[in-house]
């Protein structure tokens, strides 16, 4: 039965219960039909809201795949050697290229062919640290709510177990925590004159997209590194007051550097690598420090006066799978834009930790790179205007240990 039915069956109950309900003394069978029309009344208030939700669902449905549908046309049109070729003509002046489906991605900008694409994650993956440690996903849509479960090791105590004696049992509930995340948009830019658009034989769009996949691996990687988190992602190594994350901390006046170099000491990282950080962590732990901070780690001598370093980075560069070098059997990556050496006041500086980044830092990146292009704004300059969306934060403070400098 149709919903249109429905209504009107209920619509013919409802007059006849009025109709009942006016008689001012019931007979037998009245009250005995009144009792029938607000049964069927029931039923059938039951089979509309159902049928209600059954139209709301599929109406979900039908628009979640044609969606669906539309970004894969747009994914596979992308990939096609016709759209590329449409594409370098738009670089050098030209028409956009065709949009064989209308959403949100092909609307606001020109998307990069799928080769380029590809080649753009490629480079990402060689050339950035934090962003291959961290829990990321790409391709994600709208916004983001993760919710992690934050249960640390000495939340399951002995109440976790019984017996048929004692017939009880304890609940360890997980200790959730909710992470908002929303798309934040990253700008890189590329600017040629029209001379050499027009008249160049090379190709305009290889250096074009040369420079914008570096623009964008670094600024993602300075986002996910030493971002604010104020319209931008927020850096993994970006200290706040109510950093909650394990730590080291060390202060002590400036000196020109001198005492910036004095934090790093066995004892300090000894430390870190075995009290600081949960036990349950270590497996997947690693050092993660600036190039300044490795320096001062890879000058310690194993005793004062000699001149033999206690930590070769090279010694163990052999071992097959392993990371370039390890440090107290953990491997070492070297985040470019991690705090470095200070030679003047700083209040709390994190130029190095050891953490589970996997467990503690969540990255999410939004699919489709768009580009824009810009030959009007400044006479005889074309801009290249590329547009990514991504996010980034600490979702488990306890899997990082950090060294948290202050310098008066």
């Amino acid at each position: 039965m149709k919903i249109a039915e429905m209504h009107e069956k209920r619509k013919a109950l409802t007059a006849e219960r009025d109709t009942i309900l006016t008689a001012s003394e019931m007979t037998v069978e009245q009250e005995a039909r009144g009792h029938e029309v607000a049964n069927e009344l029931q039923k059938i208030d039951g089979e509309i809201r159902a049928a209600q939700l059954r139209e709301r669902f599929a109406s979900y449905s039908a628009m979640e795949k044609a969606v669906e549908d539309g970004n894969k046309r747009n994914t596979d049109w992308t990939a096609t050697t016709e759209y590329r070729d449409q594409w370098l003509g738009w670089c050098r002046g030209g028409r956009a290229p065709e949009t064989r489906a209308i959403d949100t991605a092909s609307s606001s900008g020109v998307l990069v062919p799928k080769v380029y694409e590809a080649s753009i994650l490629k480079y990402l993956e060689r050339n950035t640290v934090v962003r291959n440690l961290a829990d990321l996903r790409t391709g994600v849509k709208g916004s983001v709510t993760m919710r992690v479960n934050t249960l640390e090791t000495d939340a399951a105590t002995s109440s976790f177990w019984t017996t048929e004696a004692a017939n009880t049992q304890t609940a360890v509930d997980g200790a959730w925590t909710e992470v908002n995340m929303n798309p934040v948009g990253g700008l890189p830019k590329s600017e040629l004159t029209q001379w050499v658009v027009r008249q160049s034989d090379f190709d305009i769009e290889t250096e074009v997209m040369d420079n914008l996949q570096r623009q964008i691996a670094r600024g993602l990687e300075y986002g996910y590194t030493i971002g604010s988190g104020i319209n931008q992602p927020a850096g993994l190594f970006k200290n706040v007051p109510n950093f909650k994350g394990l730590v080291n901390s060390y202060s002590a006046a400036h000196a020109s550097g001198a005492g910036w170099d004095a934090a790093f000491t066995v004892a300090r990282l000894t430390e870190l690598r075995y009290k600081t950080l949960p036990a349950e962590y270590w497996s997947s732990a690693a050092w993660i420090m600036s190039q300044d901070a490795y320096y001062a780690i890879a000058q310690l001598v194993a005793a004062s006066g000699s001149n033999v370093p206690l930590f070769v980075p090279s010694s163990d560069a052999g071992i097959t799978n392993a990371a370039p070098f390890t440090l107290m059997g953990r491997p070492v990556y070297i985040a470019p834009y991690a705090p470095g050496r200070q030679t003047a006041a700083v209040a709390n500086s994190i130029p190095l930790m050891f953490a589970n980044v996997s467990e503690a830092f969540a990255i999410r990146e939004w699919g489709g790179v768009n580009m824009f292009r810009d030959d009007v704004t400044t006479p005889g300059l074309v801009k290249f205007q590329g547009m990514v969306f991504a996010n980034s934060g600490v979702v488990r403070p306890k899997a990082v240990a950090a060294l948290r400098i202050t310098l008066t």
